[in-house]
C-alpha cells in the first residue's frame, strides 16, 4: 500500500483561546524532550490573562530555536483537562479525528526524522526559529485510520514495556 505524504497544515488548525478571566491557573511549558512540564517561570506580577489555554488532546509547540536545539519542543496534552501555556507557544488541534488521530500525530512528532527536517527548515539568525507556515508545510504520511490505530497500539505496547522494564531495573538496583 502506497502512502502519500501530505502537509501537516491540511490536518491541523491553530487555537487561540486566552485565559481572559484567569480561570485556569495550571501553567505548563514544553521541554526539549517533548513533554509537558510544570513551568519554572516566576509569574509574580505576570498578567496570566494573556496566556493561552490548552485543552486535552491539543498540542503546544515552540518554534523558537529549532535549528539551534535541533528539536521542536512539542507535546499533546493528555494528563490534564486544561492548562495555560506561554503566549509564545503555538497551540493547535487536529481538525478531524476521523482522518488523523491525535495519538498518531503525537507519535510522528517524536521521530528523529521530524526534528531533523524541522532543524533544516529553521531560518537563519541567532535563534534559528521556524515559521508557522514552514511547520504547516512539513509533510507526513497519513495512512487509513485503521492503520493509524494499529501503529499507535504497537507503539504504545512497546513504550509500556520499556517503561515496565525500567521500573523493574530501578527496583533491582534499589534492592
Amino acid at each position: 500500500m502506497k502512502i502519500n505524504y501530505v502537509p501537516i497544515g491540511e490536518y491541523i488548525r491553530l487555537v487561540d483561546e486566552r485565559n481572559t478571566k484567569s480561570q485556569v491557573t495550571l501553567l505548563l511549558g514544553v521541554s526539549i524532550n517533548k513533554h509537558f512540564i510544570s513551568s519554572v517561570a516566576n509569574t509574580v506580577g505576570t498578567d496570566l490573562t494573556k496566556y493561552k489555554v490548552i485543552r486535552r488532546n491539543q498540542f503546544a509547540c515552540s518554534l523558537m530555536q529549532v535549528s539551534r536545539d535541533e528539536k521542536i519542543p512539542i507535546d499533546r496534552l493528555v494528563e490534564y483537562d486544561c492548562a495555560i501555556v506561554s503566549p509564545a507557544y503555538y497551540v493547535f488541534e487536529v481538525i478531524d479525528n476521523k482522518l488523523l488521530l491525535p495519538e498518531y500525530l503525537s507519535m510522528w512528532f517524536k521521530r528523529p526524522e521530524f526534528d531533523r527536517e524541522a532543524s533544516f527548515l529553521g531560518v537563519g539568525g541567532v535563534r534559528g526559529s521556524m515559521t508557522w507556515d514552514d511547520f504547516c508545510g512539513m509533510k507526513l504520511p497519513i495512512p487509513p485510520l485503521d492503520k493509524q490505530r494499529s501503529i499507535v497500539k504497537a507503539y504504545q505496547t512497546i513504550t509500556d514495556r520499556i517503561s515496565l522494564k525500567r521500573k523493574i531495573n530501578d527496583n533491582l538496583r534499589a534492592a
